[in-house]
């Protein structure tokens, strides 16, 4: 009786261990469609010159991977009277920042050129298009690759 309680104590044991050395499974969603968690909050933008600089930019994370070269669209609307807040164009940048995991911080504090824009232009809204994951973290294929 003592041995089957020895042997169930350590077969319990080794299958408990067994699971903390495992890699835990990234939700494909992550990969796929980093927009989903990344989210920025706050940001400032200027344009001087027909040079758009951003600048400040609040950026929250809440996947369970790190991203980096975040894409965003930023929305410019009219500021002339006869069609003021018309959406009169966009312009589409690569932000270069690495965004740890579950994290909020203030990237970009020197600004950085996000591309075209203009002074008579109010840039309004921002959006996230994508992002790359870090880490080597890539969708895993629906059969295995074979080598010969």
């Amino acid at each position: 009786m003592k041995t089957i309680a020895i042997i169930g104590l350590m077969l319990f044991t080794l299958f408990n261990l067994s699971g903390l050395s495992e890699e835990k499974e990234i939700p494909t969603s992550m990969v796929q469609h980093p927009e989903w968690y990344i989210k920025i909050t706050d940001w400032s933008f200027y344009a001087t010159r027909g040079v758009a600089i951003i600048h400040h930019v609040t950026i929250e994370n809440t996947s369970d991977i790190a991203y980096k070269n975040v894409e965003v669209r930023v929305h410019y609307y009219s500021t002339s009277a006869s069609n003021y807040g018309t959406e009169i164009g966009n312009e589409t940048g690569v932000l270069n920042v690495v965004l740890p995991p579950h994290s909020k911080k203030t990237y970009l504090e020197g600004g950085a050129v996000l591309g075209a824009g203009s002074s008579l232009f109010n840039a309004d809204n921002i959006e996230v298009l994508g992002a790359v994951p870090v880490n080597g973290f890539q969708e895993k294929p629906a059969y295995p690759r074979l080598t010969l």
